[in-house]
């Protein structure tokens, strides 16, 4: 038995492959080519050939439901062209049933359910696989040479990230609280990018020399004007999110006194504020 993987050259492509078969697209020549193990010669001889890409769709329904690419790592799954739907199916040969159909303009329908021995390589040195998790149902990237999983992708579940930002001039600012108005306006400014932001987030601390005063902290946009705000005499770690912002514009900081400290010489202080830029990828 042998494996076209092995002598595969650089410029090849080994889309499907068994023992002594194999699938392969040369990038160089722009064309597919089918490979058979010839055991009596010892080597590897080319069946046939398909010009293009373009050719693969218009030979499609010439073929028979019969064709079936054997893979996994016992060969319990296999890819057929469905003459009677126009379409590939993945099917579960040890259970005959089929479990994913995908059709010609791209719709994929998922009819059964995977298994975990479905295992796909990739990469250069075919350092990594893909695979499905039946026991926690969901896709897992793993590196297959030091057997770690790196990646895991649950079905229906939001893919997100944050990232934070901490302005360097929104430590230790120390203002006066004995008068209202805008006390502190960041000379810091980060710009929104809205691709799959959804809500923006503001942390911040502050502390007063008196009671009776009120602190505002806000994360101000250059077009949309406060986006969120946390207030009161004094504020340790509080938060508050904003879901209305605009793409491109500029947010910064302020800290503005709203009640007056009746004290002379009252004042507040910004401990720290963060604005946190919230992403998530259904």
């Amino acid at each position: 038995m042998a494996t076209y993987s092995d002598v595969a050259g650089t410029n090849e492509a080994v889309l499907v492959e068994t023992d002594d078969f194999a699938l392969v697209f040369n990038r160089d020549t722009q064309k597919f080519y089918i490979k058979w193990w010839d055991s009596a010669a010892s080597t590897w001889q080319t069946r046939a050939q398909i010009d293009a890409a373009n050719a693969l769709q218009e030979v499609l329904p010439a073929l028979t439901d019969d064709l079936k690419f054997y893979f996994g790592k016992t060969n319990r799954y296999a890819l057929r062209y469905n003459s009677t739907n126009d379409t590939w199916v993945l099917s579960d040969e040890v259970n005959d049933v089929d479990v994913l159909e995908i059709g010609r303009n791209g719709v994929i329908r998922v009819i059964g359910y995977l298994n975990d021995d479905l295992e796909l390589p990739f990469g250069a040195d075919k350092d990594f696989t893909a695979r499905y998790d039946a026991t926690n149902d969901d896709f897992r990237i793993k590196d297959a040479v030091n057997a770690v999983d790196l990646f895991r992708l649950k079905k229906n579940t939001v893919v997100g990230y944050t990232v934070p930002v901490a302005p360097q001039d929104c430590i230790n600012q120390s203002m006066s609280a004995d008068s209202t108005g805008t006390k502190f306006t960041s000379s810091v400014k980060v710009r929104v990018d809205g691709r799959y932001l959804k809500k923006i987030r503001l942390r911040a601390s502050w502390t007063a020399s008196h009671t009776d005063s009120v602190t505002e902290v806000r994360v101000v946009g250059t077009t949309t004007g406060t986006i969120a705000s946390v207030s009161g005499n004094t504020g340790s770690d509080a938060e508050a999110e904003g879901t209305s912002f605009s793409d491109g514009e500029l947010v910064y900081v302020e800290v503005a006194v709203t009640t007056a400290s009746a004290t002379t010489g009252a004042t507040t202080d910004l401990t720290y504020a963060v604005i946190e830029f919230i992403y998530e990828m259904a």
